[in-house]
């Protein structure tokens, strides 16, 4: 297909080949052996494996079973460690701490069958809900469902020998605590400047790949590795939000590296808005003739911003100063001015793309003075450093949090109901049948059974093949490893490397942790056939899952992938509408409305993704869903060059055609919830007399993009269309 000016729509995009249908699941085959790009977690292996060998060794050398149970929590603390400011891992850490010495205490009810499943349902359920509040927290809520399983599968015990496991729980979480947060380099600005710069090295990437386009060929604006490095600078911004502001929350007293971190992070986002809107109007802008010159010039310019921006996060991650590269932002005016030949709407494109250089040149400036006096921590010169939207204010309460998902609609709801009855089920099959260490299949189902159905059935592949060949290498070390010292010191091992490669392969995660795990419960009972146990536990946790995720409130992608695409052309209608409000709206409100729109687009290609890995329709079919994603993005970064430049026409008449884009947006994402056709475009765009050549160029490149917004919504097989109940409605 192709669209706006030509290009080909999502260039570089590479479809799933063959009928989905057969490849449905040797695409998840494939993704056990898929490394993901990065360096293995080295410190988070190594702070995993000290947390649970010290207590493992104080607890064998003093012979002392019982005090396992502090290395348990080192293990489960450590993995709650998920990185960024140390105020918020000092919390979820804390809190695991907490929470898991209490759950201990179960043990010291009487524990029969039917108080056993009823409590299953209760607290799995009840930590399912904990995704509500973010990521880590779920994760904390995961721990908390498999140490309350492990619990009741264990015998009653008096109340001494409970809260002396409790106190044994606490000591392993505060010195798993001690570890990541005192041991190891107390940075609290750390992670935010680590957040930053990643802000920063993705300007830079934006800087040379339009520094380096080439004078001939198609656009380069609409290829799909475009859309995806628009997508990692808009996820970096928010992960650097989030970062500084959390950091920042109740730290009453500055030293002034959070005053300078504030104006980066502020000085990173109007860069972005900046970019988009030189890589629209370089893209727009002829290329041939006397138009040649100004486009080198511009490139040039940009790959040495590229430079400076690279300055800026060597001060953010090395601490050292950055030193300025000479270039000139007014070059190409001055080229305008020695040719005085281009014809309109050329010079009005060219004298945009310098004014838009000139702006850049200020932002960079700034940052690489405010970069130059991180270390020193010298004083800000005079200038607004009010953040817009960073500094942290009062958040919402748990309880508000809470009530948003108490719905039968919430995702996060579904899940946490899906995953109560599912565990319930598995925790009344396997200890009505007296299987030997039966808690291993409620576990399975706890860690497998994901919100999504593509995402569980990649996880089940994962810990299903991780678990056998780690029960296999299990099996293995047993006949080898004769001494309980060299088990020891085999498990912690195995620990730190499979913490260390998580975050590139979970499935060699799963392989190296299995035998750890199965090592240290066979140390605890003496019972050394437990690796053929845990296969055989982890298969009937892995079908259950899989059974629960098709029972109970499917969630398949494709009944949502259609809203989620409504909500960015929603978001796109309140941003033009932002950008075209007279008088001109302020730079906060744009932030805002630009913000919204970017995290509409986050979630749309996530949903998108999710949708490639359960898809089993014809490839392509997705064509339309990946067209309107591309081509949303595109909307997106022509409406922020649009305000960008609205210094250059502030007198303009925009309202025509922001009147008709935004009825065209209001139909086409009422189509998209309706699950129907839309109503078709009216016949003729609105005209663009008394508009400048500037405007005139950028508001015909908006009309253009919703026309290929129509066509791909009008394309749209009847399998995207579907509702979650399998229904397609017919076209209105």
């Amino acid at each position: 297909m192709r669209g706006d000016g030509g290009e080909t729509v999502a260039e570089g995009w590479v479809a799933p080949r063959g009928r989905a249908a057969r490849g449905h699941l040797p695409r998840h085959v494939a993704g056990l052996f898929r490394f993901q790009p990065g360096r293995p977690a080295v410190a988070a292996g190594l702070r995993t494996g000290l947390a649970l060998g010290v207590p493992l060794l104080v607890s064998v050398m003093l012979q002392m079973p019982a005090a396992s149970w502090a290395g348990m929590a080192g293990l489960f603390v450590a993995l709650v460690d998920k990185g960024g400011p140390y105020r918020t891992r000092a919390r979820a850490m804390g809190a695991m701490t907490v929470l898991g010495a209490g759950v201990g205490l179960v043990i010291a009810l009487p524990s029969p069958f039917w108080v056993d499943v009823a409590l299953t349902l209760f607290w799995v359920t009840a930590c399912g809900f904990a995704r509500s509040f973010g990521d880590t927290p779920g994760i904390v809520g995961m721990l908390l469902a498999n140490l309350f399983v492990v619990s009741l599968a264990l015998p009653q015990r008096g109340p001494e020998a409970v809260l002396l496991q409790a106190a044994y729980f606490v000591a392993g979480g505060l010195w798993s605590m001690f570890l990541a947060l005192v041991l190891w380099p107390l940075r609290p600005y750390r992670p935010a400047r680590l957040a930053i710069a990643a802000c920063y090295e993705e300007l830079a990437d934006v800087a040379d790949a339009v520094a380096g386009w080439p004078m001939e060929g198609p656009s380069r604006v609409g290829t799909w590795e475009a859309v995806q490095r628009a997508a990692r600078m808009r996820r970096s911004l928010e992960t650097a939000r989030a970062t500084l502001g959390a950091t920042r929350q109740g730290r009453q007293e500055e030293s002034g590296r959070g005053e300078h971190l504030l104006v980066l992070l502020e000085d990173a986002d109007a860069l972005s808005l900046l970019l988009t809107a030189m890589s629209e109007a370089l893209d727009e802008a002829p290329r041939q003739g006397a138009c040649r010159t100004a486009r080198i010039e511009a490139q040039h310019a940009l790959g040495a911003l590229a430079v400076d921006l690279r300055g800026v996060v060597g001060s953010l991650v090395r601490g050292t100063v950055p030193v300025p590269s000479s270039w000139d932002a007014e070059r190409v005016t001055r080229v305008l001015q020695a040719d005085g030949g281009l014809p309109e709407p050329a010079r009005s494109q060219y004298s945009h793309v310098a004014g838009l250089l000139g702006r850049l040149r200020e932002y960079s400036a700034v940052a690489l003075d405010v970069a130059s006096r991180l270390e020193s921590s010298e004083p800000l010169p005079e200038r607004d450093t009010k953040p817009l939207g960073v500094e942290p204010g009062r958040g919402r309460s748990w309880w508000k949090v809470l009530r948003e998902h108490l719905t039968p609609e919430s995702v996060v709801f579904r899940h946490a109901l899906r995953l109560g009855l599912t565990a319930t089920v598995a925790t009344a099959l396997a200890e009505g049948m007296g299987l030997n260490h039966w808690y291993w299949v409620t576990i399975t189902v706890i860690v497998v059974l994901q919100p999504y159905s593509g995402l569980t059935t990649e996880k089940g592949l994962q810990r299903v093949a991780g678990t056998f060949v780690g029960s296999v290498l299990a099996m293995g070390l047993v006949h080898v490893l004769p001494a309980q010292w060299l088990m020891l010191v085999a498990i912690v091992l195995l620990v730190c490397v499979s913490v260390s490669v998580r975050p590139l392969n979970f499935t060699v995660y799963q392989v190296l942790l299995a035998p750890a795990l199965v090592l240290l419960a066979e140390i605890q009972t003496g019972d050394w056939q437990l690796a053929g146990v845990r296969i055989l536990n982890t298969l009937m946790g892995g079908v259950l899952a899989l059974v629960g995720i098709r029972l109970f409130w499917p969630s398949p992608e494709h009944a949502r992938f259609a809203e989620e695409v409504a909500c960015v052309l929603k978001a796109d209608q309140h941003y033009l509408r932002e950008v075209a409000r007279t008088p001109v709206s302020t730079e906060a409100s744009l932030r805002e409305a630009r913000r919204k729109v970017g995290v509409a687009l986050l979630s749309a290609e996530a949903s998108f993704q999710r949708l490639l890995s359960e898809w089993k329709g014809p490839a392509k079919e997705l064509e339309p869903g990946m067209a309107l994603i591309t081509y949303a993005r595109r909307f997106t970064a022509a409406v922020t060059a649009l305000a960008a430049s609205r210094t250059w026409h502030q007198d303009s008449d925009l309202g025509p055609v922001v009147r008709y884009a935004s009825d065209a947006l209001e139909e086409l994402s009422a189509a998209l919830v309706a699950r129907r056709v839309p109503s078709a475009l009216k016949r003729e765009a609105p005209g663009l007399e008394g508009t400048d050549a500037l405007a005139r160029t950028q508001l015909s490149r908006l009309v253009r993009q919703l026309g290929v917004l129509h066509h791909a919504v009008e394309r749209m097989p009847p399998a995207l269309r579907a509702s979650e109940d399998g229904a397609t409605p017919a076209p209105a």
